[in-house]
């Protein structure tokens, strides 16, 4: 027989499970009270625990402060949890790599000494909050707190990635080329709930090009803005006409300035010509990565760039396997190419650096195509993951981009700049508002994982539209796709494409 800690054990396992879908307080305590009745927990403790489990205590003191994220930081309150941990020497910190010990003693762990005593908050509607943890070694890590939000997609993608860059330290050419993908720690917690590693030294491209002090209106004064240039596209309807006419009207009046990023932050030139190689064979190895897999919502704030090396490194992998074409305004483009990216790679533009790091990378990845399968394999029929969008799911999601797109644009006006180095963006496409039913059966998931498998392996073996391709002819396509403007014209206004 249970005792009554093992019950309330089991409760609080129950609250935390229906707080973290998002269900409220009377309705959890309702349907417990269905299956515990008098031994259930009291509605007053019930409400205690959802506000816990979904953050609102924290989020209320700060939105009570009336403090605005961006700003410098908060201190965090001796009454949270977090403030009273102890005894974690033998805790390790999560976004740390933990390399395997053959003789399992461990000796190196770098354990948790303690949480700093303040705290940030990124963008967004739900908060996300960036605290920094205090190694054994003595090194500070930042890390991003994120809720209500499901990461376990982030992370597999992070898995694949890695798998992709053991694959082209295989690879000479690869190697000799220094192709890879730049990683980050992805932890999920619960189904709505999980830690990242911050990006230290990024900026989000789109705080360069179209943030406050953005580089078209410091280079480029004469130009549109950049929310005219917004307008412009948002209302040209939705005939194709109409909106290639509007679009080819933006290119006329906004010119690309990516190319000043490298002019203003690497001054001595072999230092210049090195970074932007850096940039180029980034952009190719994310491009074709993002292609196979089907990452959408590649708009300017999901890229980060590092201020360093000139790395790209791109987050939020809710939308993935193509599902950004059954969108209500669809992606039409196999992924981001648009003036400013090429703009970045000097006068060659997708020719010389890009094309051949992009025919190497279909390459290597066609050579391991079964290796990239089966990895793949296991996530689209894991019955726990949420990969494919409903019509309905579809239509909250574009309507949500649009909203924080929006909030984005008020920011600036308002004089706010977003905190860089953001692993994700609350808001945005995050795949914790995606996935199958719960009451669709398990044979119409498969069919539809088998059709997804089977788009994955046709892009492998270069296959497109039906016609097999060499791998130079498939790249060449790709990159026609990811240039016309007739693609890019229709693509949702908060994508942003003149860009």
């Amino acid at each position: 027989m249970a005792t009554s800690n093992d019950l309330l054990i089991k409760q609080r396992s129950v609250i935390e499970f229906l707080a973290a879908e998002g269900c409220s307080a009377a309705n959890i305590h309702a349907r417990m009270k269905t299956v515990y009745g008098e031994m259930c927990i009291s509605d007053c403790a019930v409400r205690k625990w959802v506000r816990i489990f979904q953050g609102e205590d924290l989020r209320e003191t700060i939105l009570r402060d009336r403090k605005l994220s961006g700003q410098p930081s908060y201190s965090v309150s001796q009454s949270l949890a977090i403030a009273k941990l102890q005894n974690m020497d033998n805790v390790q910190i999560p976004i740390v790599e933990l390399e395997v010990d053959p003789t399992g003693s461990y000796s190196n762990l770098v354990s948790l000494v303690r949480f700093d005593r303040s705290f940030r908050t990124a963008g967004g509607v739900n908060l996300p909050k960036i605290i920094t943890c205090i190694g054994s070694d003595g090194f500070k890590r930042t890390t991003l707190v994120k809720g209500r939000d499901d990461l376990r997609q982030d992370a597999v993608m992070q898995q694949v990635f890695s798998l992709v860059n053991q694959l082209l330290t295989t690879d000479q050419d690869a190697r000799q080329r220094q192709l890879s993908i730049r990683t980050y720690k992805v932890i999920p917690l619960s189904q709505k709930s999980g830690l990242l590693q911050w990006c230290d030294g990024t900026m989000p491209l789109g705080d360069y090009l179209a943030g406050r002090g953005d580089a078209h209106s410091r280079y480029n004064p004469h130009d549109w803005k950049v929310i005219d240039c917004r307008k412009k596209i948002q209302g040209a309807g939705s005939l194709q006409e109409e909106r290639l006419k509007a679009y080819q009207e933006i290119c006329a009046h906004f010119h690309p300035v990516f190319r000043h990023f490298f002019l203003e932050r690497f001054v001595e030139p072999d230092h210049w010509f090195e970074r932007r190689l850096t940039y180029t064979r980034s952009v190719a190895t994310n491009s074709i990565v993002g292609y196979i897999l089907g990452l959408g919502d590649r708009h300017v704030n999901n890229i980060l760039i590092d201020v360093e090396t000139a790395e790209l490194v791109h987050i939020d992998f809710g939308i993935a396997f193509e599902q950004g074409r059954i969108l209500p305004t669809p992606e039409t483009v196999p992924f981001r190419l648009t003036r400013d990216i090429v703009d970045g790679m000097g006068i060659p533009g997708v020719e010389g650096v890009f094309r051949r790091c992009c025919e190497k990378m279909v390459q290597v990845m066609k050579n391991n195509s079964e290796a990239l399968l089966t990895i793949v394999q296991v996530l689209l029929h894991d019955p726990l993951s949420h990969w494919s969008l409903s019509p309905d799911e579809a239509l909250a999601l574009q309507r949500k981009r649009e909203q924080a797109a929006m909030d984005t644009v008020d920011m600036t006006l308002s004089g706010q700049v977003p905190s860089s180095g953001m692993v994700t963006q609350s808001g945005q496409a995050g795949h914790g508002d995606t996935g199958v039913a719960p009451n669709e059966n398990k044979e119409k998931r498969n069919k539809v994982a088998e059709r997804t498998l089977l788009r994955v392996r046709q892009k492998l073996s270069g296959e497109e539209d039906g016609v097999p391709l060499s791998v130079s002819g498939q790249v060449n396509l790709l990159i026609q796709k990811a240039t016309d403007p007739k693609n890019l014209c229709r693509l949702f206004h908060g994508w942003q494409a003149y860009l």
